[in-house]
């Protein structure tokens, strides 16, 4: 007997309007990207195919900036991963979680200029966190975090932006995860610590792979903050794409770092997504 074929939802077709736009857009950007990098849509000169813009963009300053963006962006979405599952399970249990959550939500509104400028006031040479070291003697003299060359202030501002982003994701999945399960593992024995790697981290395992994704494409494309508050150098790629085009008018050189930011967001995506496989099947 053979199986009916399936008819197609024509309510699909109500998101063509928006997705076509946005298809349009990414893809138009994407096309012209590709062809500065070889050589078309020249700005300032003729049109021609070439490879050589390529070949001028692999030096030492292009990988000094490749590895402090892939530094910062893994440290980062790290932190703020290990930050919001504690807080997450923390807030459960607090009276008036929605009020709790709603305060955890105030630097998502927080534009990054400010919060730049935030987190600089608390860091500085003479900020509030040197302050306090200093009056409890944990360190003889004032730290200096703000443009350092390890990239702290920026990390700092980075992680204190995205706490929020990746709460929204993982307290909405810790959430549901089931009570019944959870009163049962207490029932035959298991505390916390157990319930969370056997229970609670392999069921929401897909948010925090998401939430991670997300969160590391946010801070590897990011300019403002490595701009404001990240050593002078190395800095990201964003800044050396910025570098290019508008400083040294190179259009073709900041379309091949774009075409590279792209690339590496992928692989990053491929990469994170097979290994979070590889940590399911073992916790499960």
């Amino acid at each position: 007997m053979k199986g009916r074929k399936k008819r197609f939802q024509w309510g699909y077709l109500l998101l063509a309007p928006a997705l076509g736009f946005i298809l349009f857009l990414e893809g138009s950007a994407l096309f012209m990207m590709i062809a500065q990098s070889l050589g078309f849509l020249n700005y300032t000169g003729e049109d021609a195919f070439t490879f050589a813009h390529w070949q001028q963009l692999f030096s030492r300053n292009f990988f000094d900036n490749l590895m402090y963006s892939l530094k910062i962006a893994l440290l980062a979405s790290l932190i703020c991963l290990a930050v919001v599952y504690p807080l997450c399970l923390s807030i459960q249990k607090m009276p008036g979680k929605k009020t709790w959550l709603s305060l955890w939500k105030i630097p998502l509104f927080i534009p990054a200029l400010i919060a730049c400028s935030l987190m600089g006031n608390i860091i500085a040479y003479n900020g509030a966190l040197n302050t306090v070291l200093l009056a409890l003697k944990v360190i003889d003299k004032p730290l200096s975090l703000r443009n350092d060359a390890w990239g702290v202030g920026a990390l700092l501002t980075q992680v204190w932006k995205n706490i929020p982003f990746m709460l929204l994701i993982l307290y909405s999945a810790i959430e549901a995860v089931r009570k019944d399960v959870l009163d049962a593992g207490r029932n035959l024995g298991a505390g916390r610590v157990r319930l969370f790697f056997e229970v609670t981290l392999p069921v929401t395992m897909p948010s925090a792979l998401v939430a991670t994704i997300m969160t590391f494409i946010k801070v590897f494309n990011d300019y403002t903050i490595s701009k404001v508050m990240g050593p002078i150098y190395p800095s990201t790629l964003s800044n050396l794409m910025h570098k290019a085009a508008y400083t040294l008018n190179d259009w073709h050189s900041a379309a091949c770092i774009g075409c590279l930011m792209v690339v590496t967001s992928i692989i990053f995506v491929k990469l994170y997504t097979w290994l979070s496989d590889q940590i399911t099947r073992r916790l499960s």
